[in-house]
């Protein structure tokens, strides 16, 4: 769904979004994903294997490598396509749902469930996200595979 208004939200410069991908499920990462926006691009790379584990990254330049216009949204939203990926970042409307006025009314003991629907208290709220399509040719292996995000913030 297209976002409301954007409000001032923007991506750190400073920190770097790491996708990691375990195809070995021994908990360390096989492979990264990357992005960290520059100015008004979001660049992606990966997947490649990082040239270090665990909580020190490079940015690892030797897989796909994709850029995003960051601020194109709503019906002009820039979505890049690489080597049969897709990359986006920006606003989107919060996915969550929640009605806290009934809520409070459970908490409070003046009601005893939710009502159907409700009221989405989060409805026109952005949130900031990134979202990458992989083909699974890329990933390799036929197992189950374990996917875990982190932001490392860049000195």
């Amino acid at each position: 769904m297209s976002p409301a208004a954007t409000g001032n939200a923007a991506f750190d410069e400073n920190t770097l979004i790491e996708i990691n991908i375990d195809k070995t499920r021994d908990n360390i990462e096989d492979l990264v994903i990357q992005a960290i926006p520059r100015g008004d691009q979001m660049y992606f790379f990966g997947p490649a294997a990082p040239s270090a584990t665990g909580l020190n990254s490079d940015i690892e330049t030797s897989g796909t490598t994709s850029s995003v216009d960051i601020t194109q949204y709503g019906s002009n939203t820039v979505i890049a396509t690489n080597n049969g990926m897709q990359f986006f970042a920006g606003p989107r409307d919060d996915p969550f749902f929640m009605d806290f006025a009934q809520y409070g009314e459970i908490i409070t003991r003046n009601a005893t469930s939710f009502n159907d629907p409700g009221t989405d208290t989060f409805a026109g709220s952005n949130v900031l996200s990134i979202v990458i399509e992989v083909p699974k040719s890329l990933i390799g292996g036929s197992r189950t595979i374990n996917v875990w995000t982190e932001g490392k913030e860049k000195q």
